[in-house]
């Protein structure tokens, strides 16, 4: 797609939105157009990685490769291999490490019973794809293979040539939903190559010619959309074919070294969604799936050809290690836009970990022990995607990290990505449950997955958290991925900025209550002995609700215990402005409106206002009325500061933990 079309797509969408909005308030929208254009197809990029190796010098590469080639290669060597049968035989490991390999080989002990775990139907799901099953055929292949590596016991391998023969004799890999094809195509390039020495020629060539068959060529084929966007339909879809592409390159080196091209080139084009910085523009459960594909792909590249080309080289992807444990806090994560409030756990931390010598990674990674393993087909999916991750962390594990000093890990920074997301993080300290975590959001309302949220923060202490994020709504809610100016997107409670815990300014001026198409950065940050104080610049934000003016001052202080929110409003008329925190906790406010006590769970944090306004309690419900697909959110309260008829406002909230 060229500039020059990719630029009049925008034009027209954002003539639509302009009609569309033009019923009610035509005037000011006509302000959305040059946003419009350069938002473009937001999540298409032109912007290849130039320094990519070309086809022509990877057949020799791939020559080359081959030439001196051992499996198994895809994802681990075998020196990582060894390495584990070597400490398993020995039985010394620490109670970590020993943990993973009991749990993995009990996982493949338990798919040995085929009457409990069958081979994978061809099911089609409720998206007419057979994704779920791709991702579980790569979960049994990597416990089985693990399985078959570390013990030699040839029944694993049995089991796993079932399952390949099974997905072998599919009628295609469905194409039409090409993440799923991606999936599949590794976890047959897994189990080719893991299983390597088991498989007679027989075998590995109906492998071989199944691939190409029904993913590599295909991918080479038709001009898929994952070949220029910048979300993780990139990552997993490069990944997975090009890995297969290594997997079976001596059956057409030409055609494995044109596809091989193409990752080299266009994988970075997601890179923009982490440089420079690290910080996951769809936070940290899509980091999670977007990380691990990037990864494998790297990982296996240096396997086979011994280096990955440059690209783990390209800024933002060795601090990417770091985003999922500075995002996680002592209660589990700052969970903005679409992402779960649990901590995320991926055995890449430990990759990264040995890779940049970062053990804060693998200690963290640490804590997420495995538990003992119970067939149970209730739960098979989700138990044996465990099952994978614990045997990539047995893999990839450095032992010398058990009880690494990470000391020097910085408790306040300032984080942001090429795609619009900022984030300031600041903490007492890490990996502590009683410590305080105080996040707050800034960046760009118009992010795949985001919300009108900036402004919106989180704060942990004491073992609990007393601000609250939402995260994500129904995803069949009508409209839910359209987050246009007006879309049905901002008909969820927990998507509009009422639902978040930042400013609504004159809500019922607009559709939607922050601008969507609003970016907003941090004019300042400073990170101090004692805390951090930061200053967002949210007046884009708000820039249709009348308003010129809109600073947030966010700084932890008091010896890391306390957060101080102060916020500096003025607007063109009177205006009615709200504050708004939730908080599952129960509020008692004063007779004077300027002292709040929250209690929860047998803790009490002390909340002030000092300046104009008085505390009330509000229900986490719409302004306007309830949403029709809105969760339930009766657990939860919101303290509110309102502001009626003023045009300008200075409102500061203190939060003081009552000892």
């Amino acid at each position: 797609m060229s500039k020059k079309i990719k630029v009049l797509l925008s034009v027209l969408i954002s003539m639509v939105v302009v009609i569309v909005l033009g019923i009610t308030n035509v005037v000011p929208y006509f302000a959305v157009i040059p946003d419009m254009v350069k938002v473009g197809v937001d999540y298409i990029s032109l912007d290849r990685y130039k320094n990519a190796i070309k086809k022509d010098a990877l057949v020799a590469e791939i020559s080359n490769a081959n030439n001196a080639l051992s499996h198994p290669f895809i994802l681990a060597d075998g020196t990582a291999f060894e390495a584990v049968r070597v400490e398993n035989a020995a039985q010394n490991s620490n109670e970590y490490a020993k943990s993973l390999r009991e749990y993995v080989t009990a996982n493949a002990d338990g798919l040995l019973d085929t009457s409990v775990y069958p081979v994978m139907p061809y099911v089609l799901d409720e998206e007419d794809s057979i994704l779920p099953i791709s991702r579980e055929v790569i979960n049994r292949m990597v416990i089985l293979g693990y399985a078959w590596q570390i013990t030699g016991e040839e029944i694993y391998a049995e089991r796993a040539w079932a399952e390949l023969e099974n997905v072998c004799g599919y009628d295609d890999w469905c194409t039409s939903h090409f993440l799923a094809t991606a999936e599949m195509a590794l976890a047959v390039s897994i189990g080719y190559d893991w299983f390597y020495d088991y498989l007679n020629e027989t075998q590995k060539n109906l492998l071989a010619k199944t691939a190409w068959e029904y993913a590599i060529t295909p991918a080479l084929e038709s001009n898929h959309w994952f070949t220029w966007s910048k979300n993780n339909w990139n990552s997993i879809c490069y990944s997975g074919i090009g890995i297969a592409c290594m997997a079976f390159s001596d059956y057409d080196t030409e055609k494995s070294a044109e596809f091989l091209a193409m990752c080299y080139r266009n994988m970075p084009i997601a890179f923009e969604n982490f440089t420079p910085d690290g910080v996951y523009a769809e936070g940290p459960g899509y980091c999670q799936s977007g990380m691990n594909s990037i990864v494998y792909f790297i990982a296996t590249s240096r396997n086979y050809f011994g280096t990955d080309f440059g690209m783990s080289e390209i800024d933002g992807f060795r601090q990417l290690g770091s985003f999922p444990v500075y995002i996680t806090t002592p209660t589990g994560m700052f969970n903005f836009g679409d992402n779960k409030a649990e901590k995320c756990y991926t055995p890449v931390l430990h990759w990264y970990a040995r890779e940049y010598e970062a053990p804060l990674l693998s200690v963290y990674q640490m804590t997420d022990m495995p538990g003992e393993f119970t067939a149970d087909l209730s739960e098979n999916t989700e138990r044996n995607g465990s099952g994978r991750e614990d045997a990539l962390s047995s893999l990839w594990f450095n032992r010398e990290y058990e009880n690494a000093d990470f000391s020097n890990e910085p408790l306040s920074l300032k984080l942001k990505s090429d795609a619009g997301q900022s984030l300031v993080l600041m903490r007492s300290a890490f990996l502590d449950e009683e410590a305080t975590f105080a996040g707050i959001k800034g960046g760009y309302n118009f992010i795949n997955h985001g919300d009108l949220d900036i402004g919106s923060f989180v704060f942990d202490s004491m073992g609990e958290r007393w601000a609250e994020e939402l995260g994500s709504g129904s995803y069949d809610a009508p409209g839910y991925f359209m987050n246009l100016p007006a879309g049905g997107r901002w008909k969820n409670y927990c998507k509009r900025a009422e639902g978040q815990n930042t400013l609504v300014i004159n809500p019922n001026s607009t559709l939607d209550d922050q601008y969507v198409l609003a970016q907003s950065d941090f004019t300042s940050f400073e990170a101090t002995e004692h805390g951090g104080l930061a200053l967002l610049d949210m007046t884009d934000a708000y820039r249709m609700n009348g308003c010129v003016k809109a600073e947030r001052g966010f700084e932890l202080y008091n010896n890391r215990t306390s957060l101080k929110v102060s916020d500096n409003v003025k607007c063109l008329v009177k205006s009615d402005i709200y504050w708004f925190m939730h908080t599952r906790a129960d509020i008692e406010i004063s007779a004077d409106g300027k002292t709040a006590i929250l209690s929860l769970n047998g803790k009490q944090m002390k909340a002030s206002l000092p300046a104009d306004g008085e505390f009330s309690v509000m229900s986490a419900a719409a302004l306007k009325g309830k949403y029709e697909y809105d969760s339930d959110y009766s657990d939860i309260k919101k303290l509110t500061v309102y502001l009626e008829n003023v045009k300008t406002a200075e409102i500061v909230v203190t939060l003081e933990p009552v000892k």
